[in-house]
Order: C-alpha cells, then sequence, then structure tokens
C-alpha cells in the first residue's frame, strides 16, 4: 500500500475498459446487463426502420447456451477501408466513439448516437460475429473475448442488411443471476414493437422451433391498451406535436388500476422517464385544474392514470449509457402542450365528465382518508395518555392477573352480567369488561364522535395493541377477546356492533381467529338434583321435566350457571371471521347507515309483515 507512485498508474484499452468494468457501459454484470446487450443490437436495426429501411426483424434466441442473433433488412452496416487503411467494420464494434449517428446524413433520429453500445456487446461477448450484406457482397468480421480473429469479404445471394450473432462472456457476466430467457426477451420485444409500427419482429426460439411475431400498427395506442386490463375509456385519448425538429406523441388513458408512465426515445425505453413525463405530469396538474376544481392535489388527477410519451430525438441526451433517462429540456416543453392540447380536446367529449365526477369522488376520498388518519393519531395519543387509563377502565375492566395466550377478554352488556361473570371466572385468565347497552356505530358516526366516545377509548385501553399504523398483534393483551350478549334480537344487535367495532379498528384480530362469540342458554332445567342446560328450543324439547328457568337475559344468570356453561369444559364458543366482521358491517351500513332506499328496499324484501305485533 505504500508503494503507490508512477508505476501504480495503469492505462486500459478500451476493450480491457470494457471487459473490466462492463457496469460503465452496459449498467450492470449481472442478467440486466445481458439484456441491455442485446438491446444495444436490437436498436441498430430498429435505428435503420426508423430511418426508413427494413420494415421486419429476426431475433434468433438460443437460451440453452446462451446464444443471440439480430438480423435485420435494412441498408447494412458500410464496410471496406478508408483512404486511412482503418477497416470500417471492424472498427464499428471493436473502437469507442466509432459509428454513423454524430450527424444527421445517416440517421435523423436514432438510439444510439456514441458509438459505443454495439462494441461493448461486441467486446463484453465470448464470441461476436457481424455479417454485412450489401449488393450482393457479405463482409464477415469475427471476433472472440473481444479481439478480432478474422475479416473477410464474398459473394452472396443474401438480400441487404444485418446479421449478428454472439454469445456474452461467462467472465465478463459473471454476477448474472440466471440466463437471459426467451419469455423476458419476448416480453421486450413486444414493448419494442409498439414504437416502432409497421416493423415486424420475429423471436424464434432455436431450443424448440417456437416463434412469437410482433406488430403493431397503431403504435403507442396498441402498447396502451395492450398495457392495461381496465379502462375507463372507449380509447386512449391523444395526440403530437413537433417543433420542426424534435417530435413527441403522448397517449392517456384514466384505468380502474395504478398510476403508470412510460417514456420511449427513438424506439427505446427509457424507464426512468426524464424530460417529457415531467412536461406531461406538470401538464395535467395545471390543464385539469382549470377545468374541474383548482383546489384538487396533483396526484389525484394522476390516480388511475396511464400515460405513454414517444418521442422522437434527433439530438437525444441521455442520462448515462444504458439510456434511462432522457434530459433534453425541448421535450418537456413538447409534452407538456400535447398534454394540454390532447386534455382540451378530450373535455369537448361525453366521456370527460364521467372521468372528472371520478377525480371528485378520489379526492372526496382523500378527505375522508385523511380525516381518518387523523382521528387515529388522536385516538392513539389518547390511548397514550398513561395518567387517564386507570381512572379510565376503573369502573369498566376487572382485569385478571396474567396476560398471555391463556388468557380472555369478555365483553358483556351491563354490570349485572358482569358481576356474575367475575364471581365466576378464573381470576388469574379472564377479564371482564361492560358496556353500557349498544356500543357506537364505528360505521355510521363520523371519526370526531368516535374518537371522543369514552367507551371506545377504554376498549382500545384494555386491549393494549394500538391501532391503525400502530397496531401490533403481539402486544394484544389477551389470547382472545369472547362476546358475551344476550341471546335475542337486542342482544345481536349488541353482538353486531361489536363486531362492526373489531372489523372497523382491529381486522387483523378478526384474521389471526382471535374473535369469539360466546353462546349462553336460554333455559336451565333441575330435575332430581341434576342441573340441565338448552341452548334453542329443539334441545329444550329433549330434556326431562322439572323446575324450568328461561333466561331472558344474561343479567338473570348466576355465577354458577356461568361456571357449569361458558367457564366449562363445554363451553359453546363460535369463532368469528372477517368474513362475519364484513357480513356485520354491511348490515349495519344498510340498516343504520345514510343509504335510505338501500334500507327501504332491504326491509321489503326480508321482513314477514303478516307476523308484525301491533
Amino acid at each position: 500500500m505504500d508503494n503507490y507512485d508512477i508505476n501504480s498508474i495503469e492505462s486500459l484499452s478500451f476493450k480491457e475498459g470494457v471487459r473490466q468494468r462492463i457496469q460503465m457501459y452496459l449498467g450492470s454484470s449481472t442478467t440486466e446487463g445481458l439484456w441491455q446487450g442485446l438491446k444495444e443490437i436490437i436498436n441498430n436495426s430498429t435505428d435503420e426502420s426508423h430511418a426508413g429501411f427494413g420494415k421486419k426483424i429476426i431475433i434468433t434466441v438460443d437460451e440453452q447456451n446462451q446464444k443471440f442473433s439480430v438480423r435485420d433488412f435494412g441498408r447494412s452496416v458500410p464496410f471496406g477501408f478508408r483512404e486511412d487503411g482503418e477497416n470500417v467494420l471492424v472498427s464499428i464494434f471493436s473502437k469507442p466513439h466509432t459509428g454513423g449517428k454524430f450527424n444527421h446524413k445517416a440517421y435523423a433520429q436514432s438510439v444510439g448516437t456514441n458509438g459505443i453500445g454495439s462494441s461493448a456487446t461486441c467486446l463484453s461477448a465470448s464470441f461476436f460475429i457481424v455479417k454485412s450484406y450489401r449488393d450482393g457482397i457479405v463482409a464477415i468480421a469475427k471476433f472472440e473475448e473481444g479481439d478480432n480473429t478474422s475479416y473477410e469479404e464474398k459473394e452472396t445471394k443474401e438480400p441487404n442488411g444485418t446479421l449478428i450473432t454472439y454469445s456474452p462472456s461467462k467472465e465478463v457476466f459473471k454476477d448474472a443471476e440466471k440466463p437471459l430467457t426467451y419469455k423476458r426477451i419476448c416480453e421486450e420485444v413486444e414493448n419494442i414493437s409498439y414504437l416502432n409500427s409497421g416493423v415486424q419482429f420475429e423471436v424464434i426460439n432455436s431450443n424448440n422451433s417456437q416463434t412469437k411475431t410482433f406488430y403493431s400498427e397503431n403504435g403507442i395506442a396498441d402498447f396502451i391498451v395492450n398495457k392495461i386490463k381496465k379502462p375507463l375509456l372507449s380509447k386512449p385519448i391523444m395526440t403530437t406535436k413537433s417543433d420542426g425538429t424534435d417530435e413527441v406523441e403522448v397517449a392517456l388513458i384514466w384505468t380502474e388500476e395504478k398510476e403508470q408512465s412510460f417514456c420511449f426515445v427513438n424506439g427505446g425505453f427509457c424507464n426512468e422517464g426524464g424530460a417529457p413525463i415531467t412536461g406531461i405530469k406538470t401538464s395535467i396538474t395545471n390543464t385539469l385544474k382549470r377545468l374541474i376544481d383548482k383546489n384538487i392535489e396533483p396526484e389525484i388527477f394522476r390516480k388511475g392514470l396511464c400515460y405513454v410519451v414517444n418521442c422522437k430525438v434527433a439530438n437525444p441526451s441521455f442520462e448515462g449509457q444504458t439510456k434511462n433517462r432522457i434530459n433534453n429540456t425541448n421535450l418537456r416543453t413538447l409534452a407538456s402542450q400535447a398534454t394540454k392540447e390532447c386534455l382540451e380536446q378530450f373535455s369537448y367529449t361525453a366521456e370527460f365528465e364521467t372521468i372528472a365526477n371520478i377525480i371528485r369522488r378520489f379526492q372526496r376520498a382523500e378527505k375522508a382518508a385523511d380525516k381518518a388518519r387523523e382521528a387515529e393519531l388522536a385516538q392513539n395519543k389518547e390511548i397514550d395518555n398513561a395518567s387517564r387509563k386507570k381512572v379510565l377502565l376503573a369502573t369498566k375492566l376487572v382485569d385478571c392477573r396474567y396476560h398471555n395466550e391463556k388468557s380472555q377478554l369478555m365483553i358483556c352488556e351491563g354490570k349485572s352480567a358482569k358481576g356474575a361473570l367475575v364471581k365466576a371466572r378464573n381470576s388469574d385468565t379472564t377479564a371482564c369488561f361492560d358496556l353500557r347497552g349498544k356500543l357506537i356505530n364505528t360505521l355510521k358516526n363520523n371519526d370526531e364522535k368516535i374518537v371522543k366516545n369514552e367507551e371506545i377509548t377504554q376498549l382500545h385501553i384494555a386491549l393494549g395493541c394500538g391501532i391503525g399504523e400502530r397496531f401490533n398483534i403481539n402486544k394484544l393483551r389477551y389470547g382472545k377477546i369472547v362476546i358475551m350478549c344476550d341471546m335475542d334480537k337486542d342482544g345481536y344487535a349488541i353482538a353486531c356492533l361489536i363486531l362492526t367495532f373489531f372489523y372497523t379498528f382491529y381486522p387483523q384480530l378478526l384474521k389471526a381467529g382471535k374473535i369469539y362469540w360466546g353462546v349462553t342458554p336460554l333455559f336451565k332445567v333441575v330435575s332430581k338434583g341434576k342441573t340441565y342446560f338448552a341452548y334453542n328450543d329443539e334441545e329444550f324439547k329433549k330434556l326431562p321435566k322439572g323446575d324450568v328457568t328461561r333466561f331472558k337475559g344474561l343479567g338473570e344468570s348466576q355465577p354458577s350457571d356461568f361456571r357449569q356453561t361458558i367457564f366449562s369444559e363445554n363451553a359453546r364458543m363460535v369463532q368469528m371471521t372477517m368474513e362475519d366482521g364484513n357480513a356485520a358491517a354491511e348490515y349495519f351500513d344498510i340498516l343504520l347507515g345514510t343509504n335510505i332506499e338501500e334500507r327501504r328496499k332491504y326491509v321489503f324484501a326480508n321482513a314477514d309483515f303478516d307476523n308484525l305485533e301491533d
């Protein structure tokens, strides 16, 4: 380490630089780098098609041996020896900054501009063969591990174009976690086809002779239609804008899916977007604020929106050799103008108001969500108010000594029922919590009212596991929660309200199977010194004759009754599920919610009007 002097300084050749630092040229030494190398070769062929030469590209994949070939039918790569003795074909694939895309004589617009991509693919290959067919002559240059091993020219009957065959070096792409697959290549080529309308792509699997053909007539309109599954419009809205040198094509469609954006430049995909995507977003916000509502947040306008921009650029300025981001500032302006015109034209259609109403609904939902988050924070703050916990729970909770998987919290209606349960319980493992009649409906009432409800706060504190983002099931103080209510219509209503509470604040507990309904008997029969219990009329008919007690509610039960039923080995417990919570919430929304028409339909469909009491 001490001998750092002039002899420590090395100069790498271009080939050595590529093979030792492939990340600088193809972005990665992993499978992504393998694809980037193949894409560089395909890009050369699509550049030819953009220039108006060649409408068919054939890609052959030997997945097993990681061997790839690309054949186009363009003008072919120039070959021969320049006046300075330079072998042009060899130089194009082995020297940096060598190509025909530095001026606009050969290509008005192209993906490759640096003269590095295809040479990086060549120099990082174990073998690389380029065949250039032009006017009855084929020039063939062969490379092995980045070195040119042969060059020849001979007659041919093949049509004009270029054929490149190569295999990436395992030594260079040593970090490739998996091979480049036929399936992956087909997916990528399908996307490329949308950016090269009118060009046919054939992808052949040489291992099984499978062939897939990709062709797009309508460009990004086809792309956007095939990319989404749940559109909210009959077709994408589109427009094109040009400044005389560069051109952008913009397509947008709202969907029931998440927001998606795609940026393409001269037939290549820029997965990080760049200037044109920024222009689209800005224009969406400014235009729709003017057309719909200036108070709506920008992300609401883009909720569910899929937007694509296809740029044809004379002098693209990419961020890095992998071309993941386009920086040309004029593209931002063009994309913004195109989007503005697109949306203004759309505003005169019948579908515009549909989208406008959806956006307004999203805004209302977001505001409701904001209020819910604020309420959640307020509720957690109240729960955390340790100084009040003992005061709040003093009259509500009779706790157990131990809190673990074997402990249980029984939630019952009224102090009488709680008193009997407390006397009958095992104080080590059972806690009791009483409600004053019906619990507040956590679906019907607003967040502010729910937060201020003392009984709701007391329940939260008793459970101890937090709500919302602060929920932690490991902090739940009881192994299970048991709902104890009268076995009549009023009791069922209270049980549903309690279940709705858990569905609203603790769906995780329902999913984890922590919530139970404690079933208590309707009848007690004492006969010849023995006590029998019946939970329904059918069971009651089968009991022996004796002294009969009909329980009208939990408050009429004695501690001894609970010891023989709910606290016995034969206790009847029904485990509640997420589906039960969902059903309870649905019925309460219908019966106690604000939708009067839905409630009317339900009542008329389910009520027995012949048996109504006076």
